[in-house]
């Protein structure tokens, strides 16, 4: 899997980086109509660094995941076709 950094606009009402609403990737806007699946990842390993995932629709019914990493306050997008999504847990 290939990710690119993005810059993302999320719903931030009490902790950072929360759901996101719309991101930027390669000069286009996406707005996120629909998150349609979300899990997490490195919680229960302390050698492991948290990231959230996001699976996104967005309005014109594009899908994307989106990727938090929590150490780095970085957001990315998964490339299309770059290989199989992460495994959801």
């Amino acid at each position: 899997m290939v990710y690119e950094r993005i810059e993302v606009v999320s719903r931030d009402e009490y902790r950072g980086a929360q759901e996101p609403l719309r991101f930027t990737w390669r000069g286009q806007c996406f707005v996120i109509d629909l998150v349609q699946d979300r899990w997490y990842e490195g919680y229960q390993d302390a050698g492991r660094v948290p990231m959230r995932y996001y699976r996104v629709r967005t309005a014109v019914g594009e899908v994307f995941i989106l990727r938090y990493h929590e150490l780095f306050d970085a957001w990315a997008v998964r490339i299309p076709g770059s290989g199989p999504a992460p495994a959801a847990v």
